[in-house]
């Protein structure tokens, strides 16, 4: 399914790799039709993923429900948003659990809609698997077009729990709805979250919500465009109320349904998400599709030249042999592609490990300094709290990093390949869904042991410590004549009294401050233990996925130097009547695989007017 005016140009793309395949088919090879296999089902996916992210708290279920006008987002006074739920269009309306069985392969279990509304992460259908996300089908004419709303659990909290896994879904998103609302200004875990986040997935607006229960929120939403000039983001703020939206609704009120101001976000949708001004898929398949046919060229050209001039049959011939071995030479593996993919996965791991390390050694310092300048026992509450979202920004801007070196190692890979004599080298996907995915929930920081002192303990330290003055200077003083409680005794007393009180208070505040560093210490230390491992599991499997990826390119490029040698060599040897039926079946072939590199190369062209 495609959007009516086919702004994808989907068809003619499908037409080009249907044309590619039929002639890779001739040739038998396999390697091409199963990749144009691949990139078909890629460009007919007609879903638009568009990813709902935010804090806590913030309305995105609400939006989610007043934009479709059905309740398929639970909402609640407490984090309603505790599963991934991905909404598409369908009719009837279904639920499903995405459960990991056994293997850890996702299996889908059917649940009544009505239970939508519950906690599911413990719903008795996924029979104590864990549930890794909800699939929701609805009837709603915005989804339509192919749109699939993405409502992700908040991110904030203890330890940040849902950050690394929201990041994860945002490069495979065509865009994102950023949800703030306009009870506060962004606060700066917000603002870093919005920074890292469009740094992933560029096409996106921040929708301001609960405009209905601030009268202030023209001032605020003002304050937070002033805060996003600061930071050099460009993103456009729609402030909305989904409670006015649904009111509208209900009543059919178009007048209400401008004030709600949802228009302003359906136009969003219309004129930027829908019109895939940014289409990283679509690119992929079209280099996907010209390579293929650059491929199926050479080796047509070369048995047309070889049929068309049989005097220049040797030389084509040696220079096939030539080119077939500087190939050999420059794509297998002792090949230069593979030196920069091993060196680049070795120095990004090491300075994503050193990046992180780094991060959270000034993170402990800089905890370790404020505990050093207060009370821990009176503000740990707060102490925690910046420790935890300090650290969750750190893993979150470790994640975009990481994945923005993937790619620029991705570019330096293809690199080495045209250097080599290649006209077009495809760029692999970086999945980062995978980066993400595996990060779970950050633990909390421990609660302090030692309590606040009170005041009966204050006065029975002061009262030990007098009364051992009292006794030594009243049994001194009794010599001269004087009774044990005099003035001297008792001046001795309160001086002692004092001494005391002051060094217990400061070996109990020493021994308070080191148990509430080492507690930020083992805090750091079990966060950096998953992490780290983390990252360097997600970056193996991207040197894989480069590997894989690159060594199919040197395989296809050398299978297509060698046959179009063969082609060359059997040229020879076709008697005149079948060399001039060969030679018009190859003019036929060349005709199509010309139009499907031009054509290639012009849907490559960015349309007009798009950003």
């Amino acid at each position: 399914m495609t959007q009516p005016n086919d702004p994808r140009k989907v068809k003619v793309i499908l037409e080009l790799i249907d044309h590619t395949s039929r002639i890779a088919d001739t040739y038998e090879r396999g390697d091409l039709v199963e990749r144009l296999a691949v990139a078909k089902e890629r460009i007919s996916d007609p879903q638009i993923r568009v990813v709902i992210a935010g804090q806590l708290k913030q309305g995105k279920s609400q939006l989610v429900n007043s934009l479709l006008n059905v309740p398929v987002a639970r909402v609640g006074d407490d984090e309603s948003t505790v599963l991934p739920t991905f909404v598409s269009s369908g009719d009837p309306a279904s639920a499903r659990l995405v459960v990991a069985d056994a293997n850890g392969e996702p299996q889908r279990v059917d649940v009544p809609v009505d239970d939508l509304k519950k906690d599911l992460r413990f719903a008795p259908q996924a029979g104590g698997r864990e549930v890794l996300r909800i699939e929701v089908n609805v009837a709603s004419p915005l989804l339509n077009g192919g749109l699939a709303f993405i409502d992700t659990p908040g991110v904030g909290g203890h330890g940040q729990p849902h950050l690394s896994a929201t990041l994860g879904l945002l490069p495979e998103a065509d865009a994102m709805l950023m949800v703030s609302d306009t009870s506060q200004e962004f606060t700066e875990p917000e603002l870093v979250f919005i920074r890292q986040a469009l740094e992933i997935c560029p096409v996106a607006t921040i929708v301001a919500t609960k405009t209905d229960l601030y009268p202030h929120w023209r001032e605020i939403v003002a304050a937070n465009e002033a805060h996003l000039r600061r930071a050099g983001i460009n993103t456009t703020i729609t402030p909305v109320s989904s409670a006015l939206r649904s009111h509208a609704i209900q009543l059919n009120d178009k007048e209400l349904n401008e004030e709600s101001n949802f228009p302003a976000i359906v136009k969003f949708l219309s004129e930027r998400v829908l019109t895939r001004e940014t289409d990283r898929v679509r690119d992929q398949v079209v280099a996907d599709i010209r390579s293929a046919a650059e491929h199926l060229k050479l080796s047509v050209e070369s048995e047309l030249s070889a049929l068309n001039d049989p005097t220049t049959r040797e030389k084509l011939t040696a220079d096939l042999e030539r080119r077939k071995q500087e190939a050999t030479d420059a794509l297998q593996n002792t090949a230069l592609w593979q030196q920069v993919l091993n060196d680049g996965i070795a120095d990004l791991t090491s300075d994503i490990d050193h990046d992180l390390r780094n991060r959270f050694r000034h993170i402990t310092a800089h905890t370790e300094k404020v505990i050093d300048s207060c009370d821990p026992t009176q503000h740990w509450a707060e102490i925690g709290s910046e420790l935890e979202q300090s650290i969750a920004t750190a893993v979150g801007d470790n994640f975009v990093w990481a994945f923005q070196r993937a790619e620029a190692l991705a570019a330096d890979v293809a690199r080495t390949f045209t250097e080599a004599g290649l006209d077009t080298v495809d760029m692999p996907e970086v999945s980062a869904r995978d980066m993400g995915a595996g990060f779970g929930e950050l633990k909390s920081v421990a609660r302090l042991e030692a309590k606040p002192i009170g005041k009966g303990h204050k006065v029975v330290t002061g009262m030990r410590g007098s009364y051992g003055g009292v006794l030594m200077f009243g049994m001194l003083t009794s010599f001269a004549g004087l009774g044990m409680f005099n003035p001297l005794s008792l001046g001795a007393g309160l001086v002692l009294g004092r001494k005391a009180y002051k060094e217990d208070m400061e070996n109990r505040m020493s021994r308070v401050r080191n148990e509430a560093k080492m507690n930020t210490r083992r805090f750091v230390d079990d966060v950096s233990f998953v992490v780290i491992k983390e990252s360097r599991d997600r970056l193996r499997a991207i040197q894989r996925q480069l590997r894989d990826h690159y060594r199919g390119i040197a395989n296809q490029t050398t299978r297509s130097l060698n046959e179009s040698l063969q082609a060359t060599l059997a040229s020879a040897q076709l008697e005149e009547t079948e060399r001039a039926t060969r030679v018009r079946e190859l003019e036929r072939q060349l005709n199509i695989l010309v139009q499907v590199v031009d054509n290639a190369i012009k849907l490559e062209t960015p349309p007009i007017g798009a950003a």
